[in-house]
């Protein structure tokens, strides 16, 4: 039994958007990647699980300064 609705496969579908992106200038495909990094931020922001979220972006920021300065210093870039 055909169903009288077509669904595009998800597949195709992806072709599509990501050949769609190819063809924008530069500067469109900043802001499509500015909008979905905003959009990410706004879901967060209102998950129920913001702050243990926040809490892990927090630790994850902290470790990569951490190793950071280590790198620095290894190369006598850091602090006297």
């Amino acid at each position: 039994m055909a169903l009288p609705v077509h669904f595009p496969s998800e597949a195709d579908t992806i072709y599509q958007e990501a050949q769609a992106y190819r063809r924008l200038a530069p500067s469109e495909r900043f802001l499509v990647l500015v909008d979905l990094i905003a959009s990410g931020m706004a879901l967060l922001e209102h998950s129920p699980h913001r702050e243990a979220s926040s809490r892990l972006q927090q630790a994850h920021e902290a470790e990569w300064q951490r190793r950071q300065k280590e790198l620095f210093a290894r190369h006598g870039h850091g602090p006297a």
